[in-house]
């Protein structure tokens, strides 16, 4: 394919940002002198040639003509911006035009040098087609239970870990230790030689670094994630976000503040033990401990009954994630605004704050309706409340206190606004709440969001399923409120209705 006149602009103003530098000194560099000489020189994004002992970079108008050039080769609705993020792409393209143009002035290239570019990228695009399988460590149950899947991620407990996918025994991942006559003639021997015995560990090469630091952040299960056409960086992104939104819908379909607690052991988690020591003027020393795993108190078999019985909620989330994760959904931009609100609904259980876990979950209601503003918000709520359960503002919730629809959406929208503007303190133990308005606590906005993101997955399926493609929130809503009031007049038709 030819570049477009936009794209041989940018090349020739990458390669005019183009510059040079020797490194050779009588003395090594340190990593500060060499990034000063860089700096000096106005070099980013430098490689070194040691046979040459010259650093190759561009200036920061080279670095921005590149990163302008990489977006245009990913547009936002097509496959390539899912392929590999915009700063990976400049990273492959700096590399060719140093490599093809580094010999070269701007006026010297040529409708072949700018086509030999273009070929270079689309052939680097194409090789970004292989479905990487990563493995993921979480802390989620205590006790092993039967592997589980959430759409593109499967669980499995480390005892459990499925070795013949990567190619190794059992027996290597899991090696047994040496009978103690073997293991007592090898201690000799290496005492003789002025060593020490290693003991096998487990996970062989590969997985042994994988173990030790899952047993460190007590994360014994590990997600299986199927990651299609990514590059190697952008591939371990998204199987990472992949976890924290199939962990999400573990929560949501668990509820309770025991799995709060469940998280990726490579993202943001809170420790599983926790040792207070404290003491008043004058007097002793008070003591104590926690042990904070999530679902310490839920017997193994009452966990695998309940993810059974879920298991159709949890099909359906999957769905979302899948076709998120791949690319392929019939329903884009509501799949993906499904996925970004889960994201922010586990984001918000990790908080210990409830001002902050607040602000979340309100965003998490905001992303999920593709809400603009604070009142578009409050209207989708509403338009939801209304669709859904067939309550309009007016209409009382949460029958021992005198709060109606309108009063709760208020309440849940006006604590996000104030706390993110600092109207409201953050720190603080208590949710605030506005004068004259009802109170609201974080488990009211947590219920509603975990309320509000199982209907949708579910409706999402239903509205499929109905042969709809209008990909749009108000769309859905529309169909899914003419849905219950025509299955309304249905049953009120029925003899015997009332």
């Amino acid at each position: 394919m030819t570049m477009t006149p936009e794209q041989v602009t940018l090349a020739r103003n990458a390669l005019a940002g183009m510059k040079a530098v020797s490194v050779a000194t009588p003395q090594p560099h340190s990593a500060e002198s060499l990034s000063e000489l860089l700096e000096r020189n106005d070099i980013h994004n430098a490689s070194i040639n040691l046979q040459t002992l010259t650093a190759t970079g561009f200036s920061r108008a080279g670095i921005k003509a590149i990163g302008d050039l990489a977006k245009t080769f990913r547009p936002a609705t097509g496959q390539n911006s899912h392929k590999a993020s915009n700063a990976t792409l400049s990273k492959f393209i700096a590399g060719e035009v140093i490599s093809r143009w580094q010999t070269s002035s701007v006026s010297s290239l040529t409708a072949a040098d700018f086509d030999g570019l273009h070929a270079a990228i689309d052939e680097w695009f194409a090789q970004q087609t292989a479905v990487r399988q990563h493995v993921v460590p979480c802390t989620l149950f205590p006790p092993p239970i039967d592997s589980f899947t959430v759409g593109p991620v499967t669980f499995y407990h480390l005892h459990d870990f499925p070795t013949e996918s990567f190619g190794i025994s059992r027996d290597e991942f899991w090696p047994k230790p040496l009978p103690p006559l073997k293991r007592w003639a090898r201690g000799m021997w290496a005492a003789l030689r002025g060593k020490r015995v290693i003991d096998p560990k487990p996970g062989g090469f590969q997985f042994a670094q994988l173990i030790d630091m899952a047993i460190q952040r007590h994360a014994p299960w590990m997600a299986f994630v199927e990651v299609p056409g990514r590059a190697k960086e952008e591939s371990i992104a998204a199987a990472d976000l992949a976890t924290d939104i199939a962990l999400a819908a573990v929560q949501l379909i668990s509820p309770g503040a025991d799995m709060r607690g469940i998280a990726r052991a490579t993202g943001r988690a809170a420790p599983v033990w926790r040792a207070d020591v404290s003491r008043e003027a004058g007097g002793g020393l008070s003591t104590g401990a926690q042990n904070r795993l999530p679902a310490l108190a839920r017997a193994p078999e009452l966990i695998a009954a309940h993810i059974a019985s879920a298991r159709p909620l949890l099909d359906s989330m999957g769905r979302r994630l899948s076709a998120y994760l791949a690319a392929t959904s019939p329903l884009p931009d509501l799949d993906e605004a499904w996925c970004n609100a889960a994201y922010w609904y586990h984001e918000a259980l990790a908080e210990s704050l409830d001002t902050v876990a607040v602000a979340k979950l309100e965003t998490a209601i905001e992303v999920l309706f593709r809400a603009e503003s604070m009142s578009g918000s409050k209207q989708r709520l509403l338009d939801s409340f209304d669709a859904i359960f067939g309550l309009t503002g007016s209409d009382q919730v949460n029958p021992p206190h005198p709060v109606t629809v309108e009063q709760l959406v208020v309440a849940i929208t006006t604590a996000r606004s104030r706390v993110l503007h600092g109207t409201w303190p953050t720190l603080h133990n208590d949710l605030p709440t506005a004068k004259g308005k009802p109170a609201v606590t974080y488990g009211d906005v947590e219920f509603l969001t975990r309320m509000l993101l199982v209907q949708f997955s579910l409706q999402i399926d239903a509205y499929l399923n109905a042969g709809k493609t209008e990909d749009a929130t108000e769309a859905l809503i529309a169909w899914i409120k003419a849905e219950r009031l025509a299955a309304q007049a249905v049953a009120n038709a029925l003899p015997g209705a009332v």
